[in-house]
This record gives C-alpha cells, sequence and structure tokens, in this order.
C-alpha cells in the first residue's frame, strides 16, 4: 500500500502546492506522513485496569507535510483542525520551545485558538525533553508544518493520538532518528504530549494502535502496562466497521468517577485478600493481582470478594477506611459517592470477556469459511460485544441514548450479517463498533441502520468502512 495514494495525502499536497507557495517550496522535496484513527472493538475503559484491549485501524487520518525552514521558526499550518474550511496558522520559536517551563507552555496553548497546536508542537518539545533532539543546537533549524486530517474529533475514534502519531513519524524521520526509536516508544512520547502539554489524562493503546496497527486485523495489546499480543486477523469475509452517532462524546466526569471508583474496588479486593491471607496463616503484604483487577478471576471475584464490595460509598469513609488508591490519575474526592460494586463488575467481567472474545475470533480464522461452526463462533463473539455494550451502559455507567439505538438497531439485523456491537472509547455519546460480514447483504443492512437511526434521532449518522495501516508500517516519503 503506496503512502502517496493513501487518503488524506493527496488533499494535503493539493491543498500546501495551491494555498502554502507562500511557506512551502514546492520544487524542494517536502516529506509526507500519515496515520489512521482506530476503532475500539473490545476492552475500551478496562485498559487502565489491565485487560487486553483490541482496537482496529480506520482509513480515516491525518496526513503531516514537513518542510524545513532557514530560520529558527516553527510555523505550523492546519487546514481543518479548527474549521473544515478556514486554515489556521500558529508559529512559535524554535528558542522558546527549547526553554520553556511545560507549566508556562500548557497555558499559552491554552488560550483561544492554539489548543490544536498543542498536539504537534508537543511532539517536537516531548523529543527534546527525551534528549533525542537537541533544539538548542545551532544546526536545529525551523519547520513548516502543514496539517489536514479526515478523522473525526470528539467520537471516540482517536483523533488526537493519529495527530500526533503522524507528527511524531515525520519528524523522527526528518531527524534521522528511525534506528533509535521502536513503535512503543513513539507512542509512549504521544502520551506523554497529552499528559505534559495538552493536559488530558490518555492511556497509550490509542497510539500504540495508530503506530502499529495493521490493516483489516485487531492490535490486542495487554496494558500491563503495555504487551503487544499477537495480531488478531479477521476470518475472511469479516470486518469490523464504524457507525459514528454524531454526537460528541461528554461524559460529564463520569468517567474519571468510574475508573476512580474500579481503582476502589482494587483495594477493597486487596485488602480483603490480605485478610484471607492473614486467617489461614501466612500474610499478603503484596497484591496477588499485580496491581490489575484484569488479573481477578471473575468466578473467585463473584465468589469470594464481590460481596464484601459496597453498592456505593463516600469517598470520605472510603479514605478513612482504606486510604488512598493506586491510581495516579485519579483521586478519591472525600464528598462524591462512588458505585464502586458496578464499576468492579465492569472491570473485571470485562477482561474476562475481552479474553474470551480474542479465543473465539482465533477459533472461527481456524475454522472452514462459512461454515456453521465458523458462524456460532462468531455469533459468540458477537453477544460478546452486546454484553460489553450493557455493562458499559449500566456498571460503567458510559453510555448514550444515541449509542443504544445503534446497538438495537445493529441487533434486530443480526441474522442478516451483523454479528455484534458495542459503544467504543471513553463512551458518552461517539462511535459503534459492528462486527458483521463483508457482503452486499451485510452492507444493505448498515444502509438501513443509518436510515433509520437518522429518522429516529435527526442526525446524520456515518459509517467507517475501511481500515488502512498504522504509520509505523508505511513510514514516510520525501516528494
Amino acid at each position: 500500500m503506496s503512502l502517496t495514494t493513501l487518503e488524506p495525502v493527496p488533499r494535503l499536497l493539493s491543498r500546501v502546492r495551491a494555498e502554502l507557495a507562500a511557506a512551502f517550496d514546492c520544487a524542494r522535496p517536502i516529506r509526507i506522513s500519515r496515520a489512521p484513527g482506530r476503532l475500539d472493538v473490545m476492552g475500551g475503559i478496562a485498559e487502565y485496569t489491565g485487560s487486553i484491549v483490541c482496537q482496529a485501524t480506520l482509513d480515516r487520518a491525518v496526513a503531516v507535510a514537513l518542510q524545513p525552514r532557514a530560520d529558527r521558526l516553527l510555523q505550523i499550518f492546519s487546514f481543518n483542525l479548527l474549521d473544515e474550511n478556514l486554515p489556521f496558522t500558529f508559529n512559535i520559536s524554535i528558542d522558546h520551545l527549547a526553554e520553556a517551563n511545560v507549566d508556562a507552555l500548557c497555558k499559552e496553548f491554552a488560550a483561544p485558538g492554539r489548543h490544536w497546536a498543542a498536539y504537534i508542537a508537543g511532539c517536537l518539545y516531548q523529543m527534546h525533553q527525551n534528549q533525542l533532539i537537541d533544539l538548542n543546537a545551532s544546526s536545529t533549524t525551523g519547520l513548516n508544518l502543514a496539517v489536514l486530517g479526515t478523522v473525526p474529533e470528539g467520537v471516540g475514534v482517536g483523533s488526537s493520538a493519529a495527530l500526533e502519531v503522524a507528527t511524531m513519524m515525520n519528524l523522527i524521520d526528518h531527524f534521522s532518528l528511525r534506528d533509535k526509536v521502536d513503535p512503543m516508544q513513539i507512542a509512549t512520547m504521544c502520551q506523554e504530549v497529552e499528559h505534559r502539554i495538552v493536559g488530558a489524562p490518555c492511556g497509550i493503546v490509542d497510539p500504540m494502535s495508530s503506530c502499529q496497527g495493521e490493516a483489516d486485523a485487531l492490535l490486542c495489546v495487554l496494558c500491563q502496562p503495555h504487551e503487544i499480543r499477537p495480531t488478531l486477523v479477521f476470518p475472511a469475509g469479516i470486518r469490523v466497521v464504524g457507525i459514528n452517532s454524531n454526537v460528541r462524546q461528554s461524559d460529564g466526569g463520569m468517567y474519571d468517577q468510574t475508573r476512580c471508583a474500579a481503582f476502589m474496588g482494587h483495594t477493597i479486593i486487596v485488602n480483603k485478600m490480605r485478610q484471607m491471607g492473614q486467617a489461614g496463616g501466612r500474610t499478603l503484604m503484596s497484591d496477588p493481582m499485580g496491581g490489575h483487577l484484569a488479573n481477578l478471576d471473575p468466578d473467585d471475584y463473584k465468589r469470594l470478594f464481590r460481596p464484601y464490595l459496597p453498592q456505593s460509598i463516600v469517598g470520605e469513609k472510603f479514605l478513612a477506611d482504606f486510604g488512598p488508591t493506586i491510581d495516579t490519575a485519579t483521586t478519591v474526592d472525600a464528598k462524591t459517592n462512588y458505585h464502586v460494586l458496578q464499576a468492579t463488575d465492569h472491570h473485571v467481567l470485562e477482561a474476562g470477556r475481552v479474553r474470551h472474545f480474542v479465543e473465539l475470533i482465533s477459533a472461527a480464522g481456524r475454522a472452514p469459511s462459512r461454515s456453521r461452526e465458523q458462524g456460532a463462533l462468531l455469533d459468540k463473539a458477537g453477544h460478546l460485544m452486546y454484553a460489553s455494550h450493557l455493562s458499559y451502559t449500566n456498571d460503567a455507567k458510559l453510555g448514550a441514548d444515541e449509542c443504544d439505538l445503534l446497538v438495537r438497531l445493529a441487533r434486530d439485523r443480526e441474522r442478516q450479517g451483523l454479528y455484534g456491537a458495542r459503544i467504543t472509547g471513553a463512551g458518552g455519546g461517539g462511535t459503534v463498533a459492528v462486527l458483521c460480514d463483508i457482503n452486499q447483504s451485510a452492507d444493505a443492512c448498515i444502509a438501513e441502520l443509518l436510515a433509520e437511526y437518522e429518522k429516529q434521532i435527526g442526525k446524520e449518522p456515518e459509517a467507517f468502512l475501511g481500515s488502512s495501516p498504522g504509520a509505523w508500517h508505511v513510514g514516510t516519503v520525501i516528494l
């Protein structure tokens, strides 16, 4: 698959040549990179409690054009990050970026009209911080960067990760660093940009998927903290598609509350394990789960520990009884009432669902194509997606009515080539992943589903039907 033929690369090049001739010298080489968005197929927020997470790459992507300057200015052009048609420009000196305090830099990028540039300039800053490049060196010149994306923002398909990975890949090849980094380091630096410069406590799986994902397959990551498992290839004639509800994600703080509640459940379970160990004549001073709820057997959880979890608990009482949790991204608020039982249910049982899902898809790939055996395995995998969606909505409390409707519409058509569906990403809106056949019947079902959704909700949905390789696999090209 040639990078130059993958969208939106041709559109980016066309617009650079037509609109940015004053900044880009089109007679000189321009380096191009591209990174896709991603579709969270199974696992989702269970990433932070150690589950396997399965993600697919989309054909929607971000493309970046880079050309060195003769001065010390970083000039960034966005064709559509703030407005679909109106370009925006951001300038910052390399000297200022090299010497800036990270807190001051965050405040600068938080100013109106500048937030989008944090994802891009932050990559250069983070490479300097990690000592991969020296922005103070006289040999380090400024850059022109132009960005065009087709990954919708705010609908849970990794738009920010795609932007960062595309930028980071371009910078790495520009500075001839490919032999000094690997995809995991790229993803880690992108996560650091989110945490330190953008101010978003994101996980690492999104940039890993955008960087290392493969077309028409699932990247499987064991998040303890991030171990790549064998790629999960779909059986012939099977795919996942995404359906954008056209409702932006808005969890109202519930995402952080659910995460915190899950770690509160973890703390209570570890405390109970220690009590059980002491009663048996030995003391368990460490955590038998290794810090991850995903390592707790679901049957042991239900039988031994679930009965001791409170349905809910006020933060003040939890802190008095158990102290803080091990989570570094959330803090127990004394006045908040946390839904500990349901949040813990979701994370422990979701990890089991994902493990089973991987086993079923793998077995379906080994079964005779289009056989009754394969169909039964795919049906079971699809029903795990439905169970995941229900738990996400009722236990994690991160559902959205519009996504519930999309899942119901998919389930109404599960005998017509659609096997399963679930909400993706951080919930509260966004996108639904659908496991389905690749044929005209399934295509017709998807079209019917889209039309019925628009009729009932009054919003036009969008289907993500294609897949494309991650940025590491296609690299960059100089044109």
